[in-house]
């Protein structure tokens, strides 16, 4: 008789990603503006924030994912069966309208990308009412709730805070990669918050954003707000402190897209693996590093993340409150 206990199955997490778009790929010897340009190669696939976030989940491989989406038209087809064959379960509404489709032109001379969104579908109050009732009925099968990315056209007040209210409400953390009705929706329990400097004072009108992260944990039930800025170090605000993470030179970057993502997908699965929020965001910055070395958007190789975070240094820049 197998007397052993049974292994632990990994968390799973709920990703909230409404607003997905089927992503085309191109590449360029050199990209002129304003000039007839010709692409070496093309690439589409499945990817917004949610896809992103959850793909990063499922290379970090210590939790699984779940989307929850609305779709539209060809590209929706396509991104759905794009998923399906990746092995990322994905429950989505089909909407009438067409899910958007965006462009990443990548330079190679210059090192440098850009990127071009088409406008989000819209919505009705019906879809809405399906993707929240099969979200809050998914809900007590899940470790965690992230919610990610903007919100497509439609009467959406109150859908970010709804489904962060009822997570709490079940004793699941949630984090938020969004600045969608921010307010209401930090307001509703929202633990985790990981976002952008510009996306940080843009929405704070504030000049300082180590002060406006603190303030944030002040005036909301937060217990941490990470903030990113590109190639330059991050900082997140926990327990009354700034905590300054450095981000290393990284020779060969390829495509930046998604690693903002990427960071926030492997910050939950730490915390939800044990890690402090320090521990957390220093993990996924590394894998975030990692996926801008990679051609496709939040792609990452794990070895290689680990390799780039035991080289990150962390410091703490503001004292401490009592």
């Amino acid at each position: 008789m197998n007397t052993g206990t049974s292994p632990r199955k990994p968390p799973r997490i709920l990703v909230c990603g409404p607003n997905p778009s089927w992503q085309k790929t191109l590449v360029f010897d050199e990209f002129r503006p304003r000039e007839v340009n010709r692409a070496k190669e093309r690439d589409c696939r499945a990817s917004g924030k949610g896809v992103n976030f959850a793909r990063a989940v499922r290379t970090w491989g210590t939790a699984v994912p779940s989307v929850y989406q609305f779709t539209g038209g060809a590209n929706g087809r396509n991104l759905n069966e794009w998923l399906r064959r990746e092995g990322i379960e994905a429950t989505s509404r089909e909407i009438k309208g067409e899910t958007r489709c965006c462009t990443t032109v990548l330079c190679r001379k210059h090192v440098c990308m850009t990127e071009l969104i088409e406008p989000s579908p819209t919505v009705t109050s019906d879809d809405i009412a399906f993707l929240k009732e099969h979200i809050l009925a998914g809900l007590p099968d899940y470790d965690a709730l992230a919610l990610c990315g903007t919100l497509p056209d439609g009467p959406l007040d109150g859908f970010y805070a709804a489904l962060a209210k009822e997570a709490v409400r079940a004793g699941k953390p949630v984090l938020m990669d969004s600045v969608e009705r921010f307010g209401e929706t930090l307001a509703a329990g929202v633990q985790h918050l990981k976002i952008n400097s510009g996306e940080l004072l843009a929405v704070t009108g504030a000049s300082d954003p180590e002060a406006a992260a603190l303030e944030l944990l002040n005036r909301f039930p937060l217990q941490s707000a990470a903030i990113t800025d590109g190639p330059d170090s991050a900082f997140i605000a926990w327990q009354g402190a700034i905590h300054r993470i450095s981000i290393p030179s990284l020779p060969g970057v390829s495509n930046p897209l998604g690693a903002g993502d990427v960071c926030s997908g492997v910050m939950l699965s730490e915390l939800l693996a044990g890690a402090d929020p320090v521990q957390a965001f220093t993990s996924g910055l590394a894998a975030a590093c990692a996926s801008c070395l990679m051609k496709y958007a939040a792609e990452f190789d794990r070895a290689e993340a680990l390799r780039i975070r035991d080289g990150m240094r962390i410091e703490e820049t503001a004292p401490r409150t009592t």
